[in-house]
């Protein structure tokens, strides 16, 4: 009978597979079969095509993915700041009135993107990040339901 999977052998693979090994490296460090590491790595959504690029290219891109994501939140909480301060010297009430919903729209984008980050940074995976990322900014429903006004 096969020895069981263990999650010892799911973290290995993870660890090793993140390191940018081979199938059959890793196989060879955890003393599993090659089949076995292609097992788990389905399980765990890993691929081997590519190898040690693969992985070095897929952390490339999560990182810069983490540095937008900073960089959004940041941009959005600025322009909110910004709006808040034209609230005030605002002429118009109606002026005043678009500047407030205009910060609190960026103060929305800005902790939502802030929460996306939170969860991408903790290992969330339900869902695509582009998907989540269109929530965080459209809304669930993909826009206001105003029409695209």
């Amino acid at each position: 009978m096969a020895k069981p999977i263990t999650d010892r052998d799911r973290a290995a693979v993870r660890r090793l597979h993140g390191e940018g090994k081979s199938r059959n490296t890793i196989a060879r460090e955890i003393g599993r079969s090659a089949a076995t590491v292609s097992k788990i790595a389905v399980g765990e959504g890993l691929t081997f095509s590519g190898g040690a690029r693969v992985a070095a290219a897929t952390q490339a891109r999560r990182a810069d993915a983490t540095a937008r994501r900073e960089q959004l939140a940041d941009d959005a909480l600025d322009g909110a700041l910004g709006q808040v301060a034209k609230t005030t010297v605002a002429e118009a009430a109606r002026d005043a009135r678009d500047h407030a919903t205009a910060a609190r729209a960026l103060a929305e984008v800005h902790a939502r993107v802030a929460d996306l980050a939170r969860h991408t940074a903790t290992g969330g995976t339900a869902g695509s990040m582009l998907d989540r990322l269109a929530d965080a900014l459209l809304g669930p429903s993909g826009g206001d339901g105003e029409g695209g006004r």
